[in-house]
């Protein structure tokens, strides 16, 4: 019975992690222009250019 009551306990703590891992990921690539570390009108790569 302790085994079942663990393993439950351990799922919905592993998966309070994850949805918050996923949610943190998911918010900062997604953010505002401030805090996005990616810029559509500014890429790091210039794709198309041949210099």
């Amino acid at each position: 019975m302790n085994s079942i009551i663990g393993g439950i306990a351990a799922l919905i703590v592993g998966g309070g992690l994850a949805s918050a891992t996923v949610f943190g990921v998911v918010s900062s690539q997604t953010g505002t222009s401030g805090e996005s570390p990616a810029n559509v009108n500014q890429p790091v790569i210039p794709y198309g250019a041949n210099n």
